[in-house]
This record gives C-alpha cells, sequence and structure tokens, in this order.
C-alpha cells in the first residue's frame, strides 16, 4: 500500500516503532456508523446467508467500500452486488444494493428535528 493510502486507512503510531509493527486498520468510521444505528448492507447479509462473497474485496487489498442503510431500511435489503464490470472501469467495484420496499419496518421510523 502507498504511504499516503496507508496513513489514510490506518491507525497512526508511534513514528519509532512505525517500521517494526503491522498496521492497523483504522475502523473508527465503521464504528461510529454503525454506533448510530447505520447497517452496513454487506455485513448485514452475510450474517443472515453466511455466503462468503458478500464480503469480498471492493479495492486491490480490502473491502473499503461499503454501503449503508438505516436500521428501518435493513429488513428491506434483499440482495447486494458488487459492480465489476468493465473491468478497468476504477479500481475500486462499485456496489448496488436492492431494496424490497415492502419489508421496511415502518414501525419506528426516525424523526429528524
Amino acid at each position: 500500500m502507498r504511504p499516503y493510502n496507508r496513513g489514510a486507512r490506518t491507525l497512526l503510531t508511534d513514528p519509532a516503532l512505525h517500521q517494526r509493527t503491522t498496521p492497523v486498520p483504522d475502523r473508527r468510521v465503521a464504528w461510529k456508523l454503525s454506533a448510530n444505528g447505520l447497517i452496513d448492507t454487506a455485513w448485514h447479509l452475510y450474517q443472515q446467508t453466511g455466503d462468503d462473497t458478500l464480503l469480498r474485496r471492493t479495492g486491490n487489498d480490502d473491502r473499503i467500500d461499503q454501503l449503508w442503510v438505516s436500521a428501518p431500511l435493513a429488513p428491506a435489503v434483499v440482495s447486494y452486488t458488487l459492480l465489476d464490470t468493465p473491468a478497468d472501469a476504477s479500481d475500486h467495484h462499485g456496489l448496488a444494493v436492492v431494496l424490497d420496499t415492502d419489508r421496511i419496518d415502518i414501525s419506528r421510523p426516525w424523526a429528524y428535528r
């Protein structure tokens, strides 16, 4: 991974130890989204199906691109697909999620203030 990518995607470490330590992914943004009621659609479907292809890499070295939905939309997520054609379109895969709007949980809508 190039230094600027590593710096943007990993936790800051003591520079004196930098060369001797394995970079640790910075998952704080995902944790913040999850803590605030958002759902990672690929992980959500993976938990239901056990289908490992849902967790495929979206970039060269990791599943760095994700599509999150609000908790009321999670039951409506029926499929998740990586878009990988044409092959040279990007160095990342696109993502597509299909929602069945009849399955949206309308019992507890989020209030906006």
